[in-house]
């Protein structure tokens, strides 16, 4: 064997085994030392011994006398083989770096259990604070608006889950409070009502800001939205009919069909669709005559007598144009003077404003049943979609919309979808809260609106059923459904872009829990005799 096998084989060699005859002469010198060590320290103890009988024993005393015995473990330990917990006494207290275990030759598939398994962050740094991830401890930071074009592509947020699982709590303040804290704009369409409150839920939160909600109302004595108003939807007519296909928010024209079909419960037939179009033409310019601005009453009077020039620009008679506006104007005229009184009936009201940092539109008021509530909606998120396509330097905002179904079906689930896809083009980002999927209908525009989510912020599902459709619509992983139906209140399984979902525990200060909390009717203490004295107060 040459000397460079010689060499080799030697490296291969565990450095415990390369030099025995070595290790034994140390291990015998080390033992003589400790042996002359322990003699010595055995002779100090009795010294000290006799000196504690005799009554002289000091803390000093002690003091050393401790140290010996430290020594003598020390030394003691030190006659025993190499091992990686030794400790130069001496070099240490000096300052010198102990010494190292001796390294092992090994290969990179032997040593993967070396790399132990590191929980990565959910999230990157760049965001406004959401809360904790479950599994591994890390901070939650998101923002649709910093995240776009890195980790998500759509800017539009929903939450899903059973009643009192927290996503209002966390729309208050990961949705509202926490982004005024950045400059940008917040429109909020209240929709629960609060008792206490006598009004929608966020209106301890906007009075505690300073902003008094736009309410509406059925009959007066709330606002009013003219939907014919130049600053809700400049454009008045569209040429291609095709939502889909446009690239700017919905106008008069389909606004004006949405509020129809609406009163006539069924699509507009391609009849109705011309005389109604004609009159909407009809009514700017009766109203541009008076100088004034038109509104859906002008629109009524030109179905119900449509005059020769609209007839003669639509190539038809004045009589059919009447016949074809017949039932489109007799169920506007009820909608308005019924479900719709005082709400899109006249002028729009001077107090709204989209250029506060936060606006809240309460229709807590306006009935569950009927089209009120849709139709209100639906002109709202157009007049936003409006107001950001015409602005001249884009403002983040953030449209949040609780209680969304009611923007789901229908007409009004059309232009609803249409100022979606907008999003990004009006540095818009919609955030939309349901109950359950099952309260979408299949055919819903809807549907689609929440496929294209970029962010997705599931909580708990108590039927099965509908947790797992959930994990069907957003292509959760396998097993997703189970995590669902299990999330305690307050955490949710949020999904970002493409990356894999994990569990989020929303975070609040002491101040967003005073905002936040709705139970204050369900925790109440008050009794009837309360209820009598309040009574007797107001009587006197």
């Amino acid at each position: 064997m040459n000397t460079t096998q010689k060499l080799i084989k030697g490296l291969r060699m565990p450095w415990a085994l390369t030099s025995k005859s070595r290790r034994a002469k140390r291990s015998q010198t080390r033992g003589a030392r400790v042996s002359q060590h322990n003699a010595a320290a055995v002779a100090t103890e009795d010294a000290l011994e006799a000196r504690r009988r005799s009554g002289s024993t000091t803390k000093k005393t002690e003091g050393r006398k401790e140290n010996l015995r430290q020594r003598a473990e020390a030394q003691a330990a030190a006659s025993i083989p190499w091992r990686h917990e030794h400790k130069n006494v001496r070099a240490s207290r000096l300052g010198f770096y102990d010494p190292a275990a001796p390294g092992v030759l090994s290969s990179t598939r032997q040593m993967e259990f070396s790399h132990m398994a590191i929980a990565s962050p959910p999230t990157s740094h760049r965001g406004l604070a959401f809360g904790i991830d479950a599994g591994s401890g890390w901070m939650i930071v998101h923002d649709p608006f910093t995240s776009y074009g890195n980790e998500l592509e759509s800017p539009n947020v929903c939450f899903i889950g059973d009643l009192g699982q927290g996503k209002s709590s966390a729309i208050k303040t990961w949705a509202v409070l926490r982004q005024l804290i950045l400059g940008r704009r917040v429109v909020v369409i209240d929709k629960k009502y609060q008792l206490d409150q006598n009004g929608g839920e966020y209106t301890s939160l906007a009075e505690r800001l300073e902003i008094t909600p736009v309410k509406f109302m059925v009959g007066g004595g709330g606002a009013r939205i003219n939907i014919l108003d130049p600053r809700i939807a400049a454009r008045l007519h569209e040429d291609n009919h095709d939502d889909t296909a446009l690239s700017t928010p919905a106008g008069q024209s389909m606004l004006v069909r949405a509020v129809v079909e609406e009163a006539l419960g069924r699509p507009l037939l391609p009849k109705e669709g011309k005389a109604v179009r004609m009159a909407h033409k009809q009514a700017l310019r009766a109203a541009a005559a008076a100088i004034e601005v038109a509104d859906v009453r002008h629109v009524l009077k030109a179905l119900y007598s449509p005059d020769e020039a609209t007839a003669t620009a639509s190539n038809l008679t004045v009589e059919e144009l009447r016949q074809w506006g017949q039932d489109p104007a007799f169920e506007l005229e009820r909608m308005i003077e019924d479900d719709l009184a005082g709400l899109i009936d006249g002028p729009t009201s001077t107090e709204i404003s989209l250029n506060a940092g936060l606006t809240v539109f309460d229709v807590s008021l306006l009935p569950e049943d009927g089209p009120a509530l849709a139709i209100v909606m639906t002109i709202i998120n157009t007049w936003l979609a409006n107001t950001l396509y015409r602005q001249a330097e884009p403002v983040p905002t953030i449209l949040v919309i609780e209680e969304a179904w009611h923007t789901v079906q229908g007409s009004v689930a059309k232009v609803t979808r249409r100022n979606t896809k907008l999003s990004r083009a009006l540095s818009l980002s919609s955030m939309f809260a349901f109950h359950h999927i099952s309260d979408i209908p299949e055919d819903s525009p809807a549907i689609a609106m929440l496929k294209e989510c970029g962010t997705v912020l599931l909580y708990k599902q108590q039927k099965s059923d509908d947790a797992w459709a959930c994990e069907r619509m957003f292509n959760l992983p396998s097993g997703s459904a189970a995590d669902i139906s299990s999330l305690t209140k307050g955490t949710c399984m949020m999904r970002i872009g493409s990356k894999d979902p994990f569990i989020a525990i929303h975070v609040r200060s002491a101040l967003e829990i005073e905002l936040t909390d709705t139970d204050k009717a369900m925790k109440s203490t008050a009794t009837m005799n309360d209820v009598e004295a309040s009574a007797q107060e107001e009587a006197a």
